[in-house]
């Protein structure tokens, strides 16, 4: 059985699931506190976000080629 950092696998993953899960509620409640409190720099926040996801996909596009 493979094994991370002495755990078997399994754990590691449920582990790294765990913590994305809480990263993304986190990331949502300071969303909603953005919009509330500044919708200019949530619009800002929005477009770096479809920039970055952008960026993403060609370096994923790049590396796959």
């Amino acid at each position: 059985m493979s094994k991370v950092a002495g755990q078997p696998l399994p754990n590691a993953l449920i582990k790294v699931v765990d913590l994305l899960v809480e990263s993304r509620i986190r990331i949502d409640a300071m969303e909603q506190i953005l919009v509330k409190t500044n919708p200019v720099a949530y619009e800002l926040y929005l477009g770096t976000i479809e920039n970055l996801r952008a960026q993403k996909e060609a370096e994923v596009k790049k590396v796959l080629a």
